[in-house]
């Protein structure tokens, strides 16, 4: 199958395109709808349960069914919205959600937007119903601010995929101090939206706060359906916002082979989805807050460079994010994940300051960490030299369970070549002999900074100077005695 095709099923198969064109909301804005205001989409207040028909339909302008379906005055409002729709059928995702968001919440009412006869149309179509939908969603939060007197700074709309538009779209109905309290758009859609006008899409405009988790944005080998750029004050990429750990992407060959165009979806499902799945995981495993760190982007972020908290540099993905008004061009907040719940890992950057080294060279290296709290598997990394000039190098690591107070760290290098002329450089700069096996690489200190607990940490060789470190062959460093740290990090 060829990249052009893949491409198209995935454009046709995935997310949306927004209908260009700014509308005019100005007048509904200040204006009670009337009561003859016919909706397209509904909306159903749910209380527990895993299956649609256990929720209760909130028809607005009909006071009774509030009644009827126990909606508590008073009450924040969450409003979880869908996205576009193959087979019609509400995923265990929402519920999921909803769940979680009632038993960490406790007083709260919990919205479900059912839009399906405008979402399960050919893929631009339901784009094009997309902002209908966002006036039905202000509708009813118009007419719920009226009748029992809710606040939109109590509103907070959750929307997937092309429901985070959707969010938008309802979000731009209320301005000024009438804003909605906060939008949160888990992967919103990327086809069609990428690089369009703020008010053609979810923006930072459309409420107070507005948050973002970006999980399938691709890159050139693969298409994705997640829009990639900034749209929200606070815009979350885990693991680079391309693909996602325990995803396998290559399956899209054999998905579409057996099930067709449907085998599309069953395959970009997992990492779009992850989004979702992380939200979920931020309310049920409060304990265990997953931190973002601000970022230029991945590639800088795995080299261990953005684990600095300072001046707020770092924030908690999901439902505890911290509210902040970032500039329009600020830089993403970065992180790993695991592949499975929970889904929080410990991040770690390793600086090796080498010595005897002119010219930059990057060199393939496996680590074990050892703690209070048990040891690393074996991780392989890549070494990056931090700027020229300097003989320090790092990496990012990244570890599954907390590791306690570091004891000590155990260096193997591998020796793989990283460019074609790797070793006859390596070679010219330190003088080695012919044998492979007597290739040195002059380790001096190891640093190593914990992102969630901002210690840095020094490791030394069995001796105070330099440990020589030859392919294949393993060296423990170990915590350096304060007198023998360098004074400078």
């Amino acid at each position: 199958m060829t990249m052009r095709v893949l491409s198209a099923l995935l454009l046709m198969t995935a997310v949306t395109a927004p209908v260009r064109g700014h509308a005019n909301f100005t007048a509904e804005t200040h204006s009670a709808p009337p009561v003859k205001t016919v909706l397209k989409s509904s909306f159903h207040l749910y209380h527990e349960g895993s299956v649609f028909e256990e929720t209760c339909a909130v028809v607005p302008f009909r006071s009774e069914t509030l009644h009827s379906c126990a909606y508590n005055h008073g009450d924040p409002l969450v409003m979880i919205i869908h996205g576009w729709k193959i087979n019609g059928l509400m995923e265990t995702w929402i519920f999921d959600l909803a769940s979680a968001l009632k038993v960490r919440l406790g007083r709260v009412n919990v919205f479900i937007s059912d839009w399906r006869s405008l979402a399960r149309q050919p893929y631009p179509i339901a784009a094009k119903n997309s902002r209908q939908v966002g006036q039905d969603v202000a509708t009813l939060l118009k007419w719920l601010e009226e009748v029992a007197q809710l606040s939109m700074d109590d509103v907070h709309l959750i929307g997937y995929s092309l429901g985070a538009h959707v969010a938008g779209f309802a979000g731009s109905h209320f301005r000024g101090l009438r804003k909605v309290g906060r939008i949160t758009g888990l992967d919103p859609a990327a086809p069609h939206f990428e690089g369009l006008p703020a008010f053609d899409r979810l923006s930072p405009d459309d409420a107070q706060f507005v948050d973002a988790i970006h999980t399938f944005t691709g890159n050139s080998f693969m298409p994705g359906v997640g829009i990639k750029q900034s749209v929200a004050h606070v815009d979350f990429y885990p693991n680079g916002g391309s693909f996602q750990p325990g995803c396998k992407m290559l399956d899209i060959y054999s998905n579409v082979f057996q099930y067709g165009l449907e085998g599309v979806p069953k395959t970009i499902k997992c990492a779009h989805e992850r989004a979702v799945k992380l939200f979920t995981d931020s309310l049920v495993n409060a304990s265990q807050p997953i931190i973002g760190y601000r970022c230029r982007d991945d590639s800088t972020f795995n080299k261990g460079l953005c684990l600095d908290c300072k001046q707020m540099r770092c924030n908690t993905l999901g439902f505890d994010v911290r509210r902040e008004r970032a500039g329009r061009n600020a830089k993403g907040l970065y992180l790993r994940t695991g592949p499975q719940v929970p889904y929080r890992v410990f991040h770690y950057q390793i600086r090796v300051l080498l010595k005897n080294l002119i010219e930059p060279v990057e060199a393939s290296l496996s680590v074990t960490l050892n703690g209070t709290g048990g040891e690393s598997p074996e991780l392989p990394i890549i070494l990056h030299q931090e700027s020229t000039g300097l003989k320090s190098f790092s990496s990012l690591l990244a570890v599954a369970s907390d590791l306690g107070q570091l004891s000590s760290v155990r260096l193997v290098w591998k020796g793989e070549l990283v460019w074609s002329n790797w070793m006859r450089r390596v070679r010219n700069i330190m003088n080695w002999n012919t044998s492979d096996q007597d290739t040195e690489l002059s380790v001096w200190r190891i640093c190593i900074k914990s992102g969630e607990s901002q210690e840095k940490m020094w490791f030394c060789g069995a001796s105070a100077g330099v440990s020589r470190l030859r392919i294949s062959e393993e060296q423990e460093f170990r915590r350096c005695r304060s007198s023998s740290s360098p004074s400078q990090t």
